[in-house]
């Protein structure tokens, strides 16, 4: 039996790093909650910020800062993709998506408007803070 215990503790050590380096893996999720807070990322990590809206509106959430991401610690993987909650219901709310990878040390501040793209009204804000490290 004594033989088998190493096994088991190198077996139990392996399993244990597959379980941590899939959290690694996995998008940090930021959502309305995060509103006007900061939030820290490792290089490597992606960034999914997902705000509520209904698109069948015209409302939509649309990046208003930064105005370019030349020298950003993030760059983008994909913007204001949207997903209805329901897709059998016309018409209902959904989700807007947007997505970032740290690619360097540093902070910036990402703000969101929910608005209509060709009105001047916004309807609502969304800012955070991502810091690199």
């Amino acid at each position: 039996m004594n033989k088998l215990r190493p096994i088991a503790c190198i077996a139990g050590l392996i399993g244990l790093a597959a379980v941590l380096s899939g959290c690694w893996l996995l998008p940090i999720p930021i959502d309305e909650s995060a509103d006007g807070t900061a939030q820290t990322a490792e290089i490597g990590r992606e960034i999914l910020i997902q705000l509520a809206g209904t698109a069948s509106t015209g409302h939509q959430w649309i990046r208003k800062a930064p105005a370019s991401f030349d020298g950003a610690p993030l760059e983008v993987i994909s913007e204001g993709d949207y997903a209805a909650d329901d897709p059998n219901v016309c018409g209902g709310p959904g989700t807007f998506t947007f997505r970032y990878r740290a690619i360097a040390e540093g902070t910036i501040e990402l703000v969101f408007e929910y608005r209509r793209p060709w009105e001047t009204d916004i309807v609502d804000t969304f800012s955070v803070i991502v810091w690199v490290r």
